[in-house]
């Protein structure tokens, strides 16, 4: 059973784009916690965190020849709706993983 300490640190970790602080957020969490499911939510967290600022980047330089605008769209939607559905489920108390990044950050 997953108590309410757990869903908040977890929904903290996922909804950190929304505070300012994507990456130091779900960081400091995972370094700080002794919970095995609160620091695989963290490590999901700052994955996702981390492809999103690569994406970002290299949409960005491919601005240049026009590919990129869809890529920032891709990435801006996918910034906002993914950590949404995220915070959602671990406030139920499911054990959730992004489509992309879940299977690196469950790898390490």
């Amino acid at each position: 059973m997953i108590t309410t300490e757990q869903k908040l640190l977890s929904a903290l970790c996922h909804g950190g784009v929304f505070l300012a602080a994507p990456i130091l957020i779900p960081l400091v969490i995972m370094l700080i916690s002794t919970d095995d499911y609160v620091k695989t939510q963290a490590k999901e967290a700052l994955m996702f965190q981390i492809l999103l600022i690569v994406a970002g980047a290299v949409s960005g330089i491919l601005v240049i020849l026009l590919v990129g605008l869809i890529g920032l769209v891709v990435v801006g939607i996918a910034a906002v709706i993914m950590p949404i559905v995220a915070i959602v489920n671990v406030a139920n108390g499911n054990d959730y993983s992004y489509p992309i990044s879940g299977k690196w950050a469950r790898g390490l």
